[in-house]
């Protein structure tokens, strides 16, 4: 371990070397107070997300003051500056868990506060005599707040007050200009919806007011009385279509050639008479209200579009038949008029309404709300729930501060330092679960998401990457982890192959990979690459000659058929195509031997004038001359193998390069082993068979090599 002094303070740090950078350690209170003298350049990490990690949420957002979903080195230092000042023994921090009752710091007004709403919190949860207070405890609002009618958040619910006019005028705030969510988790009221809610009550009276005061003069501004809003609504519903009707049969009346261009066509009916009628239509709705004739009339009850036959028998019924206008079964231009007329001062005094969120209650309602003492009950609740709100901001420091104590140290070692992800024995916060695939267990397994996104960065780790949907039948949640392979060989790693995620909490999810990032995953599988490859080409070659001289072959026998069906000459043998084919085929097959047999008389002839022992040599130099580059390549990779670009594309700044050596890879990626104690028992037919395909060959190379001395 290397000790390196502070350049800006007389702390000493301690160092050690990991991932091919200097990494601070945090091992006691003092090193907690100088870290906002240690140089950020020397932070593993300048800032991370707040979602996607192994660790609460709830915590991370609270350490994120400005709310925007990112952790910094300032925000860091200010919830650790703030934990020290709140606890008098600040070693229980590396300890964890919850937070002892002693160790708070009451020295101060806040402290007292403090340390009193956490043993409030636990006479509430019913252990007043415990001696520490968790998370859970800390972060149980239903019960914290849920027993208390006020609890200093500004929010009044229904339930602050047992008058049931009281809640009843909160019932209707909220339905009218929204709620407010109170800490309980209850829907409330504050002190500006409060005072909003009278003011357009105070704006919407004064406006019909107004209106009540022009009939009063003669302007009858309510022709129905109190009836007067909703049938008006039902008169604008229908207002356009009816002018649009009356405008058709007037030009129509002015010239009899207009009437049939301003019905629809037969031709129309025809075109949608198979399609369905049970469900409403626009473009039956968007014909005209009725037919169109030269006379100035339109049937209310029978001979109307389908599509306004509910409104208009809803307006007779609300407002010609009340207006007391026309018989009731049609409606003539001048009765229309009359009705637009009788609605008109109406029209202009609606047109004067402020935008208010209250046009729900009835102006009775209203008046009576203004009349009555209820908004300074109300007001009387809000100020008393101000008055606690020091003491439920005390309540709410305990749970931050109950949250700091158990994940402080833990984010710190996953933030100042990387220590949790080099130590073998735990997890980092970045550490999703571990993947199944392939004989291999892969704990380097991070959430993304999106794999596209976060693959164009990735790729600079050198790594090799499996992005993986991860879905479960019970769960509607679909996510994808990237999954980094450090161990192993990547033949059976492909696109489409399935396996197991667990995640941190147990749950195991069906996997998928989607995508993949292609580097070497190991020395050997380096070493072995070019026979890989050579195998695979010659194999994709013979199987395409194989193929090629198949198809060729059949086409030949197929031609000589149709030779001995055309021509009786064709009966004679020498002459079938097929047959020539088949020789063809045989003599280049002598060719391709002679060939290969050429070949190997020469490398046997060059072999034999060698000495014994210069046979190995050049054997080893083949191999190394075929492996060697791929190798080296391989390992300049691996040695350049970093976390920093995975983390980065995931939300995160890393400071440092953080690289993944080979030992730990090994550890990240577990291949599959025999336990010691296991007993393998081998199937002795396939023995004996392996047994003899092994002698059959080296039987045909020893005669091959025989064969070269005794002919060269």
């Amino acid at each position: 371990m290397d000790i390196i002094p502070s350049f800006s303070g007389q702390h000493s740090w301690n160092f050690t070397r990991r991932g091919g950078i200097f990494q601070v350690q945090l091992n006691t209170v003092e090193d907690l107070r100088a870290l906002d003298t240690l140089d950020p350049k020397l932070w593993v990490a300048l800032s991370c997300p707040v979602n996607d990690l192994e660790i609460d949420r709830r915590t991370l957002s609270i350490i994120d003051h400005d709310a925007d979903d990112r952790v910094r080195i300032e925000e860091m230092l200010t919830a650790v500056q703030w934990t020290l000042q709140r606890l008098s023994a600040p070693e229980s921090l590396f300890r964890g868990g919850a937070l002892p009752l002693a160790a708070i710091n009451c020295s101060d007004s806040e402290g007292e506060k403090l340390l009193a709403s956490a043993k409030r919190i636990l006479a509430n949860m019913g252990v007043p005599e415990a001696t520490s207070i968790s998370v859970e405890q800390a972060a149980n609002t239903e019960q914290i707040y849920g027993k208390s009618r006020l609890n200093g958040d500004g929010v009044i619910a229904k339930d602050a007050s047992k008058n049931p006019a009281i809640q009843e005028l909160i019932i209707e705030i909220m339905d009218c200009l929204g709620p407010e969510i109170d800490r309980s988790g209850e829907p409330g009221i504050t002190q500006e919806k409060l005072e909003a809610f009278f003011e357009q009550l105070t704006s919407y009276e004064r406006w019909w007011r107004l209106g009540e005061v022009e009939t009063a003069q003669g302007e009858n501004v309510f022709p129905l009385g109190d009836a007067t809003p909703e049938a008006f609504k039902h008169f604008i519903a229908v207002e356009k279509k009816i002018d649009d009707f009356f405008a058709r049969c007037q030009l129509a009346a002015y010239d009899a050639r207009a009437e049939t261009a301003l019905n629809p066509g037969g031709s129309l009916y025809t075109d949608i008479a198979n399609e369905d009628f049970s469900m409403p239509r626009k473009d039956i709705e968007a014909l005209p209200l009725a037919r169109v004739t030269g006379s100035s009339s339109v049937p209310i009850l029978t001979g109307i579009n389908p599509e306004w036959r509910p409104r208009m028998r809803t307006l007779c019924e609300k407002v010609i038949r009340p207006l007391n206008i026309g018989p009731g079964d049609a409606l003539e231009l001048e009765e229309w008029q009359a009705v637009k007329a009788r609605f008109e001062a109406y029209r202009q005094w609606r047109q004067s309404k402020p935008e208010t969120g209250i046009e729900k209650l009835k102006i009775k309602r209203v008046r009576a709300l203004l009349a009555s003492d209820l908004k300074d009950k109300i007001n009387q609740l809000l100020e008393e729930d101000a008055r606690l709100a020091p003491e439920m901001k005390a309540i709410d420091s305990v749970e931050k501060l109950a949250r700091y104590h158990r994940d402080l140290i833990q984010l710190l070692n996953n933030f100042v330092n990387f220590n949790q992800f080099y130590d073998e024995s735990v997890n980092a916060i970045f550490q999703a679960g571990e993947l199944f695939l392939d004989g291999r267990e892969c704990q380097l397994c991070l959430r993304v998401s999106d794999p596209t996104k976060h693959a164009v960065l990735a790729t600079l780790s050198r790594s090799f990457v499996a992005y993986c949907e991860c879905r479960r039948k019970d769960s509607p949640e679909k996510f994808y982890i990237a999954a980094v392979f450090s161990a192993g060989d990547s033949s059976n790693l492909i696109v489409g192959r399935n396996g197991v995620f667990r995640d941190r909490r147990g749950l195991l999810w069906d996997t998928t990979i989607v995508r993949l990032i292609e580097n070497p995953i190991s020395i050997h599988e380096a070493f072995l690459m070019p026979y890989v490859r050579i195998g695979r080409f010659i194999g994709e070659k013979i199987e395409k000659w194989a193929v090629t001289r198949d198809k060729a072959m059949q086409k030949q026998m197929e031609t000589g058929v149709d030779s001995v069906t055309k021509d009786a000459q064709a009966a004679d043998p020498h002459h079938s195509p097929a047959i020539g084919g088949v020789a063809a085929m045989l003599a280049a097959g002598g060719i391709a031997l002679g060939a290969v047999g050429a070949g190997l008389a020469s490398l046997f002839n060059t072999m034999k004038a060698l000495a014994w022992w210069e046979l190995p040599l050049v054997i080893l130099g083949v191999i190394l001359m075929i492996s060697l580059p791929s190798m080296v390549i391989a390992w300049l990779k691996l040695r350049k193998r970093t976390l920093a670009p995975l983390l980065d594309a995931s939300g995160w700044a890393v400071n440092g390069r953080t690289l993944i050596s080979a030992k730990l890879g090994r550890v990240l990626t577990k291949r599959a082993t025999l336990p010691l104690t296991s007993h393998c028992q081998f199937d002795e037919r396939r023995g004996v068979r392996s047994g003899l395909w092994a002698a059959l060959g080296l039987t045909v190379i020893a005669s091959l090599i025989t064969w070269a001395y005794l002919l060269f």
